[in-house]
């Protein structure tokens, strides 16, 4: 088996049990523990192979949407229930503090990016189920974060896919490289996206 036949293995194999592993990663990915799981990134690979493909778009948008919105709707009900003892007990005053200024300082639309910033998102979810927050005010702007942020990983995945065949071609000559450069730059962007939401936030 070549190169290319391997990938339109992993294509088929990622046509079948896509949906799955973009809605696990995007769920791990909001968490505290998002940095085990590149969510990003699969979410760009799904956008990458429904590019001309097999694979259409939503399936890998909306488990993606269902899985980082389940995980904000988790960290406020938690942040209800438990108070500020998860705080206390992962050390995370600072980022709690950040959090609640965000969310008392500031209106909807801060804290709908505030909630796509890999460094506050989930402690914003949480500080809000702890300070009462609107549910119906906040079931929407935690819609709108995770859609925004599954939306934007994926697209920036589909829009590679645009250059696939000159990808294969240069796979037939230059093997393995060109898809190693590919993925390296998908989270590469996905970094910078992060780190700009993330300095964003944090200057207002």
């Amino acid at each position: 088996m070549d190169l290319i036949q391997a990938i339109n293995l992993f294509e088929k194999l990622y046509g079948s049990y896509g949906s799955l592993v973009v809605f696990i990663g995007s769920f791990v990915e909001i968490t505290p523990f998002g940095f085990l799981v590149p969510g990003g990134l699969f979410l760009a690979i799904g956008g990458f192979f429904s590019y001309g493909g097999n694979i259409h778009l939503l399936s890998i948008i909306l488990p993606g949407f269902f899985g980082a919105w389940l995980t904000f709707l988790l960290a406020y009900f938690l942040g209800k229930k438990s108070g500020a003892t998860f705080i206390r007990r992962f050390k995370q005053e600072k980022n709690a503090r950040v959090a609640r200024h965000l969310l008392k300082q500031h209106g909807g639309v801060i804290l709908t990016a505030s909630m796509m910033a890999n460094a506050t998102r989930f402690m914003v979810a949480y500080i809000a189920g702890v300070e009462n927050y609107n549910i119906k005010k906040y079931l929407f702007y935690s819609a709108t974060a995770s859609l925004t942020w599954v939306s934007l990983m994926t697209v920036l995945g589909y829009v590679a896919g645009s250059e696939r065949e000159t990808l294969e071609r240069y796979v037939a000559t230059a093997g393995l490289i060109p898809w190693v450069i590919l993925i390296i730059v998908l989270v590469l962007i996905s970094k910078l996206v992060r780190k700009m939401e993330t300095n964003e936030n944090l200057g207002n």
